[in-house]
This record gives structure tokens, C-alpha cells and sequence, in this order.
């Protein structure tokens, strides 16, 4: 038997995820990586974005509002303040979340207030792949 990861993505309120899966793939805040069995043990900063995570062919999501990731011996453990599968996005309430942000933004003058807007409009848009991306795969196959 192949060897196989342990994935655990962890927030402060619950464990969202603890799964064995074959790959792990972030995006990191200095760009993407991919994580197989094996790999040398790795500590990064996770930017805001999508987690896709593949066990037996089948690729899924889970958006994730930064955090960090470790890598050591073979269990990849992710650590984020909010994170949600991406069976669990509710896309309408995300669509929402951006519009609101983006008209935010477009009114605020302070520096702070738009980098919070921009962090909004992020953490939607995470959200939103993770919903698209689950759509696709909930597609059935038109080859």
C-alpha cells in the first residue's frame, strides 16, 4: 500500500477536516506547493485561498482564511482562524459578503479600513472557488 498523508485542518472552534489523503496543495504566501507522501518536514504561512486535497482520484476543497501549515513526517497539519469545506460555503451568503465589501471599500479613505475591505473581499472569494470548484466536481462527467 502506498504511504498516504494525514491531513488535519483545524480551526479554533473545530476540527473541520482529519482525513488521509495522497496529496495536499496550498497556496502559500511566497506561491503554490504541492505536498505528497514523504515530503522533508516544512513550516510556511498559508495565504488566503483554497486547499485542494486528493484521496483516491478524487480532488476537494476546502477555502481556508490563511493560517499556517506544517509538514512533518508524513501529517500535514493546518491551523487557521476560519476555514470551511467546500460542502459548506453557502455561495449566495459569499456573493453577498464581496459585494458588500467592494462597496465598502470604494467609501473608505483610511488605509486600515481598506486593507479590511481588501481581506473581506479575499476570504469571499476563497469561499466562492471553493463553491465553483465543488459544483464541478458534483457535475456528472459530459466526455
Amino acid at each position: 500500500m502506498a504511504n498516504k498523508l494525514t491531513l488535519k485542518l483545524i480551526t479554533p472552534e473545530r476540527v473541520v477536516l482529519d482525513e488521509q489523503v495522497d496529496q495536499v496543495v496550498v497556496r502559500a504566501v511566497d506561491g503554490e506547493l504541492s505536498v505528497l507522501p514523504d515530503h522533508e518536514p516544512l513550516l510556511t504561512a498559508l495565504a488566503i485561498d483554497i486547499v485542494r486535497y486528493k484521496s483516491d482520484r478524487e480532488e476537494q476543497t476546502a477555502a481556508v482564511m490563511g493560517g499556517v501549515m506544517e509538514v512533518n513526517r508524513n501529517e500535514v497539519t493546518i491551523l487557521a482562524d476560519l476555514a470551511e469545506l467546500d460542502v459548506e460555503v453557502d455561495e449566495a451568503r459569499a456573493h453577498q459578503s464581496k459585494a458588500r465589501a467592494e462597496a465598502e471599500k470604494t467609501q473608505k479613505a483610511d488605509k486600515l479600513d481598506v486593507y479590511l475591505s481588501e481581506m473581506a473581499i479575499s476570504k469571499s472569494i476563497a469561499r466562492l472557488k471553493a463553491a465553483e470548484f465543488f459544483k464541478r466536481r458534483r457535475r456528472p462527467d459530459r466526455s
